[in-house]
């Protein structure tokens, strides 16, 4: 069995044909959700045969990640994405640290009339001299510091990202159960507001599916509601906070936990999806299988008396 980080798994669902999937396939839910949009759905249904069958997502829906090196971080590998054998290895559940390259390498380059190229040859360059200060740079920052000042006349620290990879925090307790009874009653809530708008209605049966035009900066196009553009996005924004966005994040959590709650898939699957085996695992299992099994040995050694 192998494991792939939250992180990883938001890269793959970025990757998803969503015009290829229709709302006859299967419901997002039990029950209709009728405010949910067609993009929204289509997520959704991704998610859901993602978790449940991703040897159909692979074939149906899925366009192959493809690994691009933009020369922006340290530690940007040239190898694919890494799933996990090992679902207690620590890469899995930590957070994931990178570096960004420092502007004033590449500033220097273009200002000595570099093209492109030398400018991808000095950040391998600038990677190469990191890898081999790590030790360093863990040790003691100071005089990492120094030797990056000393060697790249670049005296300040990094730029650091991290990305954390242990999961929706806000969800984790939640069972299968309760995750039903908390989207049932968001359901419940925005049939209860619509009865309690009259003034409302005609908005919502027209712009529910419509809500992300509250995030755009032009005016909303054909606005004929009684209400000016500022108070519509408004209004809008109030509905998304409201129901759509903790609808969609508990029916993503409620695909995990009923159909994979480990984010567990089949190697192979995942290599079709253009992953690798993570180096650690890979190393540990490695190691494993080369020590010598001395419990069957000496189980074998009785049985012989």
């Amino acid at each position: 069995m192998a494991y792939i980080t939250t992180s990883n798994f938001k890269r793959i669902i970025q990757k998803i044909n969503l015009k290829s999937i229709t709302e006859s396939q299967i419901g997002v839910y039990k029950k209709p959700i009728y405010f949910l949009s067609k993009w929204e759905t289509n997520f959704l249904l991704s998610m859901q045969s993602f978790m449940g069958n991703p040897e159909d997502f692979y074939i149906d829906i899925y366009k192959q990640l493809e690994v691009k090196d933009t020369y922006k971080y340290v530690f940007e590998s040239e190898l694919a994405p890494a799933y996990h054998t090992d679902l207690n290895c620590e890469r899995l559940h930590s957070t994931y640290k990178n570096f960004e390259i420092p502007f004033e390498i590449i500033a220097r380059v273009r200002k000595n009339g570099g093209n492109a190229e030398d400018e991808k040859a000095r950040v391998v360059e600038f990677r190469n001299w990191f890898k081999s200060n790590i030790e360093l740079f863990q040790n003691n920052p100071t005089q990492f510091l120094r030797r990056l000042d000393v060697d790249w006349n670049v005296y300040r620290k990094l730029t650091e990202i991290a990305i954390d990879n242990s999961g929706n925090k806000h969800f984790e307790n939640y069972n299968l159960g309760e995750l039903e009874n908390e989207i049932d009653r968001i359901i419940y809530e925005a049939g209860k507001f619509f009865t309690g708008n009259p003034d409302k209605q005609n908005i919502i049966r027209r712009f529910q599916k419509l809500t992300f035009l509250a995030y755009k900066k032009e005016d909303i196009e054909n606005n004929d509601t009684q209400l000016n553009d500022q108070e519509l996005k408004a209004f809008l924004k109030q509905y998304d906070t409201l129901f759509k966005k903790p609808i969609i994040k508990l029916l993503i959590e409620y695909y995990r936990v009923k159909l994979n709650p480990n984010l567990s898939f089949e190697g192979k699957i995942l290599e079709k999806l253009n992953f690798r085996e993570c180096s650690c695992c890979k190393s540990n299992r490695i190691i494993n299988e080369s020590k010598p099994n001395f419990e069957h040995k000496e189980v074998l050694k009785v049985a012989s008396f």
